[in-house]
């Protein structure tokens, strides 16, 4: 990916935010899309799969592939609020390099990375991970520069059970809190979701690091 150009797009996005914040005047909140997966509704969704975990319902697991939710005919707005909960399951090392890592989670938003960060989790000794910072910061020598915070920061929960490598274990899924809003006035609006991992052991890449996500609320912003 073109990660210069997107840090690029992100900037100026979060000045657009800032403008239409100072300039408007009250806003109107639509939620135009929410889905908890407890009905196994997969409306909307390319390369859509539920699963149980930890009692819910999630759509998942996925390891490097992901799935995209499009939404059409949208009314008349100036913003778009994603939110989600995101589950890092079971053994995932983060910035390492080699063999190992980097385990990289992608969102994007209409074919733009929103979010293109590393998770570390699964007491991955040694690891760091970019997460809360949304991207690479610059290139070194033709490498990208992630952030190195501590695993599992800024998460909401890191006691839960992995999945499967880790299954039954308590730190084995740590759970973040995912949220972005930006400048959007389309109809159309396409959220996709991805992974990009390294294993020393593919043939069991879905077991040993996996993802997967609930609640995804999407909220449209008009200001009058």
């Amino acid at each position: 990916m073109k990660i210069r150009a997107k840090v690029s797009q992100i900037l100026v996005l979060l000045v657009l935010t800032a403008e239409l914040y100072s300039c408007k005047g009250v806003q109107k909140e639509n939620v135009i899309y929410k889905n908890d997966f407890g009905s196994n509704d997969l409306t909307n969704i390319d390369n859509g799969k539920i699963e149980s975990y930890n009692g819910s319902n999630v759509i998942g697991r996925y390891s490097e592939n992901g799935f995209s939710l499009k939404l059409n005919d949208i009314r008349p707005h100036d913003m778009i609020q994603i939110s989600f909960d995101l589950y890092i399951h079971d053994t995932w090392d983060g910035n390492s390099m080699g063999t190992n890592g980097r385990d990289i989670w992608i969102m994007n938003i209409d074919g733009w990375s929103s979010i293109y960060t590393t998770f570390a989790n699964g007491a991955c000794v040694g690891c760091t991970q970019s997460y809360p910072d949304p991207q690479p910061s610059s290139y070194i020598n033709n490498i990208l520069n992630f952030a190195q915070n501590k695993p599992n920061s800024n998460a909401i929960k890191t006691n839960l059970p992995g999945a499967c490598k880790l299954k039954d274990v308590g730190g084995g899924t740590s759970l973040y809190r995912i949220q972005r809003t930006f400048p959007h006035t389309g109809s159309n609006l396409e959220l996709g979701c991805f992974a990009q991992m390294e294993d020393p052991d593919p043939a069991n890449k879905n077991c040993n690091e996996s993802w997967s996500v609930d609640n995804i609320k999407i909220t449209a912003i008009e200001f009058k």
